[in-house]
């Protein structure tokens, strides 16, 4: 570049200051959402990955339907080992109970995992913190290092933990535990302990063989589930036949994938689509500026040519000129956008349970974020350069800059006695450019729709909450450690002050035969993700999808949900018959319907057709109490009072609780569904206040002859100045009348496919009035404030400097 295009260039800059301001502050706006997310995503993959694969975790876990002593079991995956594709076999056992602590019962339950104290940890391991070693000595417990706060617990303290052969020996928490292989307990509302046989005080039985299995001929773990159902149910089958153990259940959930990884995935990847649809809208928005402000100078490109400037020589000079705009804009945006990734990245591990390694992201997404800032201005803006540098002499003094001719509905609305002439030209000179309008019209829309959308879907989840509060009509729950008979529990627990009505029911993991006919479920080691639950007892008030109810006391039938058929018989439908494995038998049922179910997977029958389809009595393992009062205080303690009558008729408790944790459940699930339009929301806002700004500094530049006129023929600086803020004003109105119907369908796209993410089933459709009211104020205050500085400019205007002006 000559010596004269860098004087040019420093003129140019210093000259039109602002609007080089806006276009920096844009690209960097968008880059830094768009960098931010990616960081994010490409880092979160590895560290989820290498997290849970520390764990060593199984991939698929057999369920007998009774316990082995360690010796035993240590026989069996000794013999399991030799299989065709295991690669590693251990036993393991689990249980949830009641955990009391300081000599009061908490309403949060304990879930503990227990090994033999010999186990070598060679798969299903866990890091122990610096405060305790594995195995834990007899009379010793390690914790979850996110169950402490949960439990109110500190190293040290002691615990009393209710398991289903009774009470256990009191327990000292002799340390901490980090299991990445689990979702967090606050999240969960589970404490987690970790126990070796030797600490339970009692003969140990393990009813859980684990399996790594590799594909065949291999020597890694497999990612194929279903080469690992394959593999497992041989296992199964020689169990059956080889050791005479009979198994209840085979568990294999997605292969080596945390049970909240997916999640987190779309929800980064959803992130990122709006960053790039940002940075992609702030690329146009730059080039439409830059196009703008090449069209101005179209009588300084002749002047150049006129002296001998050439095509290519202008078109590199406003080449120099927008890598200036893209270069600045990126060193703006690196380091907010790598602070905001590693931020989201730590925000999203701690959802996941997960101490990150590292919360850099890997070297080609700094590549990609260089190449998209530095490597998109250019791109958009070359059109309008190539045609700015290819201008004539002859092109460049026929320049007359904008013309516009009324359209048929202004030169009507002209002709209307008593309009205000000010609002006629306001109305005018908003659509004068139409690609100008529609620019900022849109981006404006763009913004009002995503933030309508995200507070609706916030509306949508609110209902979501309301709706199952509204179904769960009783107080209490109350969790024993063993089936009992109905009218025997109900009968202990009606009696006590306060309760009205008892319901009793029962709950069993159910599953879908598979090969050599076992039941095969998705259940992850949690006994929580993934698991089929049969209720019976209780018909739901679940919305009906297809076919019908069930009918008091009827056989035979069954409800079940559409996220149990999704994940096991897709093509299922009312009227089908279907076999299901209870307590390890299998049981044929008919489907009578299939009901919407968000946050799991249940199949309902009722007490007497369990009875029948098991040969047992009918049975309860759960009780739903409704109290007299239904404030906290009164749950609580009937919570506290219906758990000790149960036990001392001589009922194993495993809980009893108010029905606020299970809302608390809900609400850590639905933690990151509320967030995920808003953080776009404001890039896009901020774009199109840019935009605006942009469009009413161009318009007056394009004006300036005329606003010259107006002055001279009487006009006076306040009309001059309504004018102008008025058409910005009509802009931000136009903009949000054009992001109705994108709201509303975004509403409804949003709503079905998040609430089919987090919930498995949409969200109610809800369109929030406030939010479209507080977005209309935001847009007009936004416009207000964005045509400022050009109605200052306009109103300040002299007659001398527009007849300067070229």
């Amino acid at each position: 570049m000559s010596g004269l295009l860098r004087v040019k260039l420093r003129r140019d800059l210093r000259v039109s200051w602002s609007r080089f301001v806006l276009m920096v502050v844009a690209i960097a706006v968008s880059l830094t959402v768009f960098g931010g997310m990616l960081n994010a995503w490409a880092a979160i993959g590895r560290e989820t990955s290498g997290a849970y694969m520390s764990t060593g975790p199984a991939s698929a876990t057999i369920v007998l339907d009774r316990g082995v002593t360690p010796e035993r079991m240590a026989a069996v995956t000794a013999a399991a080992r030799t299989r065709p594709g295991v690669l590693e076999a251990t036993g393991r056992t689990q249980f949830e109970g009641a955990v009391e602590v300081g000599g009061k019962v908490l309403d949060v339950p304990l879930q503990v995992f227990v090994a033999a104290a010999d186990d070598p940890m060679r798969m299903v391991k866990f890091d122990v913190g610096q405060e305790g070693r594995w195995p834990p000595s007899e009379g010793e417990v390690l914790l979850g290092a996110d169950s402490l706060a949960l439990l109110g617990v500190a190293v040290g303290d002691s615990v009393t933990v209710r398991g289903p052969g009774g009470q256990l020996p009191r327990l000292r928490v002799a340390g901490t535990v980090y299991d990445p292989g689990l979702a967090p307990s606050p999240q969960e509302q589970r404490g987690r302990g970790y126990l070796s046989t030797a600490a339970l005080g009692r003969p140990a039985l393990l009813d859980q063989v684990k399996l790594q299995i590799a594909d065949p001929g291999g020597r890694e773990p497999s990612r194929d589930r279903d080469a690992v159902v394959a593999a497992a149910t041989e296992v199964g089958d020689w169990l059956r036949r080889e050791q005479g153990l009979t198994v209840a259940e085979i568990q294999v959930p997605q292969p080596y994938a945390h049970p909240h990884q997916w999640q987190s995935d779309v929800l980064l990847l959803s992130l990122m689509a709006g960053g790039a649809a940002a940075l992609l809208l702030s690329t146009i928005l730059v080039a439409n500026m830059l196009n703008t402000l090449f069209t101005q100078q179209i009588p300084q490109i002749g002047i150049m040519k006129a002296i001998g400037a050439r095509s290519g020589t202008i078109g590199r000079y406003y080449l120099v000129m927008t890598l200036l705009v893209a270069a600045l804009a990126t060193l703006i945006a690196l380091g907010p956008a790598i602070w905001i990734g590693r931020a989201l990245l730590g925000t999203l591990l701690t959802t996941l349970g997960i101490q990150p390694e590292s919360l850099a992201a890997p070297w080609w997404a700094y590549v990609v974020i260089l190449v998209a800032g530095l490597g998109l201005p250019p791109l958009a803006a070359l059109p309008p350069l190539v045609k700015a540098g290819r201008t004539t002499v002859r092109a460049a003094i026929d320049h007359r800059g904008v013309e516009s001719t009324p359209g048929g509905l202004l030169a009507r609305l002209s002709r209307i006695p008593r309009l205000d002439r000010g609002l006629l030209m306001a109305l005018r000179n908003t659509v004068r450019r139409p690609a100008r309008f529609w620019l900022a019209a849109g981006l404006l829309a763009t913004a009002g729709a995503v933030f309508v959308a995200g507070m609706s879907l916030e509306a949508g989840a609110n209902a979501v909450t309301e709706e199952q509060a509204a179904q769960r009509t009783w107080d209490v729950e109350l969790r024993l450690g063993s089936p009992a008979a109905t009218d025997a529990v109900i009968g202990a627990v009606r009696r006590v002050p306060g309760v009205t009505r008892v319901e009793g029911l029962r709950t069993e993991p159910v599953g879908v035969a598979g090969p050599f006919g076992f039941p095969v479920t998705r259940t992850y080691p949690d006994q929580g993700h993934g698991r089929i639950t049969l209720t019976a007892g209780v018909t739901p008030s679940l919305k009906l999808l297809e076919g019908r109810r069930l009918n008091p006391g009827e056989t035979g039938a069954v409800l079940i949900s559409q996220t149990a058929r999704k994940n096991t018989v897709p093509g299922l439908a009312a009227g089908d018959s279907v076999r299901l494995f209870i307590g390890g038998r299998p049981t044929s049922w008919r489907v009578a319907g299939v009901v919407e179910e968000r946050g799991g997977a249940g199949v309902y029958v009722t007490a007497e057709g369990l009875a029948a389809a098991t040969g047992r009595s009918q049975e309860a393992d759960q009780l739903r109490v409704f109290t007299a009062g239904h404030d906290e205080a009164t749950r609580d303690a009937v919570a506290a009072a219906v758990g000790r009558a149960a036990t001392a008729a001589g009922f194993t408790v495993e809980s009893a609780s108010s029905i606020s944790r299970s809302e608390a459940v809900s609400a850590g699930h639905m933690g990151p569904l509320l967030l995920v339009l808003l953080g776009i929301a404001v890039p896009l806002g901020v774009l199109g206040l840019i935009g605006l700004a942009s469009t009413m500094g161009a318009n007056v530049l394009d004006r300036t002859r005329e606003f010259g006129i107006m002055h001279a023929i009487g006009a006076r600086p306040r009309a001059v100045r309504r004018i102008v803020v008025a058409e910005g004003l009509l802009l931000a109105l136009a903009g949000c009348v054009a992001a109705i119907v994108p709201a509303l369908v975004l509403t409804w796209l949003l709503g079905a496919g998040l609430g089919n993410l987090f919930m498995s089933a949409p969200l109610p459709y809800r369109i929030s009035a406030p939010a479209a009211g507080i977005w209309l104020l935001l847009a007009l205050l936004g416009a207000a404030l964005a045509t400022d500085a050009a109605a200052t400019r306009a109103s300040r205007l002299t007659v001398r400097e527009a007849l300067a002006h070229l």
